[in-house]
C-alpha cells in the first residue's frame, strides 16, 4: 500500500480557465486548438508524507512503491514502472547511500521539473504559494538541478534561504515531507498564481529603463539538437525587415534572459523551451509562435499567452524530410507566410 499523505490544508481552490483564440484563428484549424479553451484546476492542497524515500532522480516513494506525486501526470507512473521499477529499486535499497533527515523538508518539483519551461511554470508556482512557510521548511531538490544556473538564481529571489541537494549516489530517508500539489496541471495555469512568479522575477531582473515602446525578438533554436529551423537563413531577411533581433537564449544567463524579454513587446520563435520568456515580458505583448502542422497536443505556448492576456498568432509548418514526430522534429517555414504572419503581429 503506497504513503497515504495528510492534508495540512487547502492552499487554492478549483477554479477554471477560458482561453482566448489566436488572433490569426483559421476554423480549418480548430482540431488543434479546441480541447483547450476551458480548463478545469483542480484545488491546490499541502500534504505531509511521513517515513519516505526520495531518490537522487527526484522520485518520491515507500517500501516498493513510488509515488504518483512524483510525476506531473499519473499515466508517467505506468510508463516507468514498466521500464524500470525493478532496476530502481535495487539501486535504491542496496547501491546508494541513505542520508537521514529528520526537520520537516519541502518538496515542489516532478519527474518533468528540471526542465526550463517546467521549472518556471510547474515548480517555482508551487514554491510561490507556499512563500510564507519558507522559513519553516528545509528546500530539496534532485542532483541535476544544482548544475541549472535558473535554478539556484530564481530561489534566490524567492527568498529561499535554506536548500539541499541529493547527491547523485544517495537516497534521503525524510521523517516528514511537505509538498504543494501542482497549482494547475502542467501546461495549464493558475492565472493569479503565474502573476505572483512573473512580477517576482521581473522585480529582480526586469529592465528599469524599459519604455514601453517595446523591442521585436526572434529566439532561435539554431543551437539546439531538435526543433529547429533548418531554413533560418532564409528567413533572416525577413526578421530583419520587419526589425526583429536576433537572440540565442542559451548564450544568456537567467537574469538577462529576464531583462532582455522584459523590454520586447513581440516575439517569435518555434516550440521551445525560448517561448517560455514571454512570461517576462510587459503587458499588451504579443507571441507568434511556430509550430509542427500536426502537433494537436503541445498547446502550452498558446495557453500561456492566454493566461498573461498576449495576443498569440501561429504558423503551422511542414518537418523537413524524414522522422516526423512534432515534439522533436526539425521545422520548414515557408517565407511568404511567415511575412504575412510578421506584418499581422505587429499591425496593432
Amino acid at each position: 500500500m503506497r504513503a497515504r499523505p495528510e492534508v495540512l490544508t487547502t492552499i487554492c481552490p478549483a477554479s477554471s480557465s477560458h482561453r482566448t483564440l489566436p488572433v490569426n484563428f483559421d476554423q480549418d484549424h480548430l482540431q488543434l486548438f479546441q480541447h483547450e479553451f476551458a480548463k478545469d484546476i483542480p484545488k491546490t492542497e499541502l500534504l505531509k508524507f511521513e517515513n519516505v524515500r526520495v531518490s537522487s532522480e527526484g522520485l518520491i516513494f515507500k517500501d516498493s512503491h513510488i509515488l504518483p506525486e512524483s510525476f506531473a501526470y499519473a499515466f508517467e507512473l505506468d510508463d516507468w514502472k514498466r521500464r524500470s521499477i525493478l532496476k530502481f529499486l535495487v539501486t535504491n535499497y542496496f547501491f546508494r547511500h541513505p542520508r537521514k533527515i529528520v526537520n520537516d523538508v519541502l518538496w515542489i518539483t516532478d519527474y518533468w521539473s528540471k526542465g526550463y519551461f517546467h521549472w518556471l511554470t510547474d515548480a517555482l508556482t508551487r514554491l510561490y504559494v507556499v512563500r510564507d512557510r519558507l522559513d519553516e521548511l528545509e528546500l530539496l531538490l534532485p542532483w541535476e538541478f544544482e548544475t541549472r544556473d535558473f535554478v539556484r538564481t530564481s530561489l534566490e529571489v524567492f527568498g529561499v534561504k535554506e536548500f539541499d541537494f541529493i547527491k547523485r549516489d544517495e537516497v534521503l530517508l525524510c521523517n516528514s515531507l511537505v509538498m504543494p500539489t501542482h497549482t494547475a496541471p502542467s501546461g495549464h495555469f493558475r492565472d493569479e498564481v503565474l502573476s505572483g512568479v512573473r512580477t517576482t522575477l521581473l522585480s529582480a531582473f526586469g529592465d528599469s529603463a524599459y519604455n514601453g515602446g517595446g523591442e521585436r525578438i526572434y529566439i532561435s533554436r539554431r543551437a539546439a539538437n531538435r526543433r529547429r529551423v533548418v531554413n533560418e537563413d532564409e528567413i533572416a531577411p525577413v526578421l530583419n525587415n520587419f526589425g526583429f533581433r536576433t537572440v540565442y537564449a542559451e548564450e544568456l544567463s537567467f537574469p538577462d534572459q529576464v531583462k532582455v524579454l522584459s523590454g520586447a513587446k513581440y516575439l517569435v520563435s518555434n516550440h521551445g523551451a525560448g517561448l517560455t520568456n514571454m512570461l517576462f515580458m510587459k503587458d499588451s505583448a504579443r507571441v507568434l509562435e511556430l509550430r509542427h502542422v500536426s502537433d494537436y497536443v503541445n498547446n502550452c505556448y498558446f495557453i500561456l499567452a492566454s493566461a498573461l492576456r498576449f495576443d498569440y498568432l501561429y504558423q503551422l509548418c511542414e518537418p523537413k524530410p524524414g522522422p516526423a514526430d512534432p515534439h522533436t522534429a526539425d521545422l520548414v517555414v515557408d517565407p511568404h507566410e511567415f511575412e504575412k504572419n510578421l506584418a499581422l503581429l505587429i499591425a496593432n
